[in-house]
Parts: C-alpha cells; sequence; structure tokens
C-alpha cells in the first residue's frame, strides 16, 4: 500500500522533533522539506494544496526503538491518515466534522485502488500493531536529526545570513 496509517506508541505520543524544537527551527526545517517535495504530496501526488511535514518513523519492534529516518511532504488527507488515531479524537472533539472519515476513507481507497472493506482491514491490523508496540516503552533515536544537533546546525547557518 502506498498510504498506510502509522500509529505511534502511546509512550511516544507528542515526543515528535516538530514539538521538540524551537519554532523558528521546526519551521525551516519543513519549508526545506516542502521545498525539496517541490510542495507535492510524496503519498497522492497532490498538489497546489496545503502540505505538511511529516516524520517517518521506522521501527525495532523486538528492540523497542524508534527511529526517525527522514520527512516527508504531505498532503492534509493523507497526513490526517497516516495519524488516524488523533484524526478521529479531532472529529469525536468536534474539531473536525463529522463526514471527514468518510472523505478519508474514500481517499485512502482511492490512493490503494482498495475497497472500504480492505481499509477497514487495514485499521484492525494497525490497531493491533499498535496496542502491542504501546505495551513497551520505546526508546527513540532522532540520528541525525537529534534535536540538539538541528538547533546548532540551524543557529550557524543564521550566523551566515
Amino acid at each position: 500500500m502506498k498510504l498506510e496509517l502509522e500509529l505511534i506508541p502511546e509512550g511516544s505520543w507528542g515526543k515528535s522533533l516538530a514539538r521538540l524544537l524551537p519554532r523558528p527551527v521546526w519551521d525551516t526545517l519543513r519549508r526545506e522539506v516542502y521545498q525539496r517535495f517541490n510542495y507535492t504530496c510524496a503519498i497522492c501526488g497532490n498538489i497546489g494544496v496545503r502540505v505538511n511535514c511529516h516524520e517517518v518513523w521506522r521501527f525495532e519492534d523486538r528492540k523497542h526503538l524508534q527511529h526517525l529516518a527522514d520527512f516527508q511532504c504531505l498532503c492534509d488527507d493523507c497526513h490526517n491518515i497516516k495519524h488516524w488515531g488523533r484524526t478521529v479524537a479531532l472529529v469525536h472533539e468536534g474539531q473536525l466534522p463529522q463526514d471527514y472519515l468518510l472523505t478519508l476513507t474514500r481517499h485512502f481507497c482511492e490512493v490503494n485502488n482498495c475497497t472500504e472493506e480492505d481499509f477497514g482491514l487495514h485499521k484492525v491490523e494497525m490497531g493491533n500493531l499498535w496496542g502491542r508496540r504501546s505495551r513497551h516503552r520505546y526508546t527513540i533515536d532522532f540520528g541525525k536529526f537529534e534535536p540538539e544537533r538541528v538547533i546548532t546546525a540551524w543557529r550557524k547557518r543564521q550566523d551566515h545570513k
């Protein structure tokens, strides 16, 4: 599948680079990602829509390690599908319209050329994986994107402007 749900283990919620970096540093980084992808969704190819900088995580489940591998430029729909749990919560809180989940379901099916039943099975599969991962505390490895390293590089660039 080109588009999949990415349900982050509960113990890792809020530990994203987007939340750890000062806003000006994150803004610089995300704009660089947008430019690298030419403001085009890396998954569905949408262009001319609002985009988001999505952190791509890789998991080593046996070692309980979570690695920040890269970033993608994603349209709102692909990004909200990736973060399905958060999206469902926002719909239930009234922050997103009730029919938005149907819109996302259709988008998922179109991108993956599959049925709503396939999407239902995928949600169950990913929910089960999330449950298994959430029973453990994952060590987060930011790798080359370690927050202090990113901030230092950003400051050096600012000094040379």
